[in-house]
């Protein structure tokens, strides 16, 4: 096996896009990113793939302060591949953040990684991945208004997306971070549903994508719950998504919030995959 390292974004997206692009819905976190650092001219990321006989077993991605992400195109779930690849890793930074990738792998790696590193390890959250192609006939509350959020609407967005951070991923930001989320969200495409011109429920397009669109930030204020709420705009925000000519939709759900999944499934999303979003730590002495 062969570890190879990529000193620019350029050269990783040309030799890696296409096998990335294979399954862009499992890949969409690694496909937004590289995305993203073309445009930025991404420096002191660490991307690499490690090969087997001129065939890629792995690809990998690590943006602080975000996870490393892994992808295998030949689905190798192997101990020996992991056990390689977190030792090379190791050499190259001793102290990652933590792992985001499909269940097994997430787990192999950080078995291996943490053994070498003397980290300590924490699953941050277990993750599903659903996808739609197709959706199911709606049984839609006509009374409930979807559209676009605008500016106007900030004062009232600030808060729901603080909210979300909080209760959803256990994050807080500062007053200029959630500005900044503002201003990315309406770039992307923000959504939201009213009801008797009170807004209910957001939803917000979360990354750039080449064949689909991933939908994300979908929130519905605690009081509001149970009344079809985020059924209504999920549907209609993956319609929009379809009827703009995306091939599909995929989001992220908790895998362990059984009422979510089960709205998600009435649109017609499919679980595909479970992930993990995996912390790396140093234990108190």
């Amino acid at each position: 096996m062969e570890l190879i390292k990529y000193d620019n974004i350029e050269d990783f997206v040309n030799e890696n896009i296409d096998l990335i692009l294979e399954k862009e819905w499992l890949n969409c976190l690694m496909v937004g990113n590289c995305l993203e650092g073309l445009k930025q001219k991404a420096s002191n990321w660490l991307l690499a793939k490690v090969t087997e006989n001129n065939k890629t077993e792995l690809i990998m991605l690590y943006r602080k302060p975000w996870k490393l992400l892994l992808y295998s195109p030949t689905d190798n779930k192997s101990d020996e591949l992991f056990r390689f690849t977190a030792k090379e890793i190791y050499k190259i930074d001793p102290n990652l953040l933590g792992v985001n990738a499909e269940k097994e792998i997430a787990n192999k790696f950080t078995k291996y990684y943490c053994e070498i590193s003397n980290l300590s390890f924490k699953t941050h959250r277990p993750l599903r991945i659903l996808l739609l192609t197709q959706l199911k006939n709606a049984d839609l509350n006509q009374e409930l208004n979807f559209r676009e959020a605008g500016i106007s609407d900030k004062p009232t967005l600030l808060k729901f997306i603080k909210d979300f951070y909080e209760e959803a991923v256990d994050e807080k930001y500062t007053d200029k971070e959630m500005n900044e989320k503002f201003n990315t969200y309406m770039e992307r495409g923000y959504y939201v549903i009213e009801k008797n011109k009170k807004i209910v429920s957001q939803a917000v397009f979360a990354r750039d994508l080449k064949k689909g669109k991933c939908i994300s930030g979908v929130y519905t204020t605690k009081k509001e719950r149970g009344k079809g709420y985020a059924y209504n705009l999920i549907y209609r925000v993956s319609k929009k998504a379809l009827d703009d000519g995306a091939e599909y939709c995929v989001l992220y759900t908790d895998d362990e919030n059984p009422i979510s999944n089960h709205v998600y499934e009435k649109i017609g999303y499919r679980r595909m995959v479970d992930c993990e979003d995996i912390e790396f730590y140093k234990e108190e002495k």
